[in-house]
């Protein structure tokens, strides 16, 4: 009898694969062994992405991966993909239990000695980068994954915690070097929530037009439900992303364009500005036309070296300011 091939993952060329067969949709980056001793101390130890929700499109991902892949090529990378489902159909808990296999790699490439030291409290006491975790967050559905993925951190199992630990929830209890926001976040308006659902639809015809039409009635009573509070809006993500019991006081780089027809440059400001107003150094970079999601389309070397200064700042004491756009 003929076997059949097993079907690859589309980023399996870039060595993506799912690190467990219960999601597809987390896939871990495993680096070759290095050709030199040690590995550079201005290269995280772990890069995390949370994609938005076209981020299932692997084209358009791979830019990302491959693009950290050159930058630090010693650097495991987990990926978490966002489908629409995440964010309209399914539930916190169902999203988190979904997540469960990348909480338990980070759980093992960060033990309990290192989660459990003292967090940082100012900007001159960060983690090294080879010690800690840079954190990429991609538009709304990439905060929702990231947002889930840290309260199931925080949910630890009885077994990780001591008799005498208090009852004080720590913020991502994994050492984090530094946060960066991509093309986020933004608000609750119907247009900008239908524009970032469509990305998620594929590029072929007829199929992206019938998508459009099924999308407008789905998103409108998505938006009407988050105006009624029946479930969580853009507001409590905004909210619980700048509440420091999240990610602590770690920096943070907002990546933004004046051309994204999803997000918009006064709503990621106004974020910013707000956690700049707790003590998070904050480093704002915008791009002039670049569409959503798509900032190195418009200028990758400036992309990439924003994201490089960021990571080696990371150890040093971070010193961020608000840089409006170079164009």
């Amino acid at each position: 009898m003929a076997t059949i091939p097993q079907q690859q993952h589309p980023l399996s060329s870039l060595s993506f694969s799912p690190i467990h067969p219960s999601n597809p949709n987390i896939l871990l980056y495993t680096p070759p062994p290095p050709t030199s001793p040690g590995q550079s101390s201005e290269s995280p130890k772990l890069i995390i992405l949370t994609t938005w929700l076209g981020g299932s499109t692997s084209n358009r991902i791979a830019v990302y991966c491959r693009g950290y892949q050159t930058l630090y090529p010693s650097t495991p990378i987990l990926l978490i993909r966002t489908v629409l489902a995440d964010i309209t159909t399914k539930t916190f808990a169902t999203v988190q239990r979904q997540l469960e296999p990348a909480r338990d790699y980070l759980l093992s490439v960060f033990p309990l000695s290192q989660r459990s030291s003292p967090p940082p409290t100012t900007n001159e006491d960060q983690f090294k980068p080879a010690n800690g975790a840079l954190l990429h967050i991609f538009s709304h559905g990439g905060c929702n994954s990231a947002l889930q993925l840290t309260r199931l951190l925080q949910s630890r199992t009885p077994a990780d915690i001591s008799p005498s630990t208090t009852t004080t929830t720590p913020a991502f209890p994994i050492p984090l070097i530094g946060l960066i926001l991509d093309s986020c976040p933004g608000s609750s308006s119907f247009t900008k929530a239908y524009a970032a659902a469509t990305y998620s639809l594929p590029a072929t015809q007829p199929i992206n037009l019938l998508g459009q039409a099924l999308l407008f009635p789905l998103i409108g009573a998505f938006c009407s439900m988050q105006a009624l509070g029946v479930v969580s809006s853009i507001s409590d993500l905004r909210r619980e992303l700048n509440d420091p019991g999240t990610f602590g006081l770690v920096p943070r780089l907002y990546l933004h364009s004046s051309g994204d027809d999803v997000v918009g440059v006064e709503d990621v400001a106004s974020h910013a500005e707000e956690i700049i107003g707790k003590g998070v150094s904050v480093r704002r970079e915008v791009w002039s036309t670049a569409a959503h999601c798509a900032l190195p389309v418009e200028d990758a070397e400036r992309y990439w070296r924003e994201v490089a200064e960021f990571v080696a700042s990371a150890g040093s004491g971070y010193r961020g300011q608000k840089i409006e756009a170079r164009l």
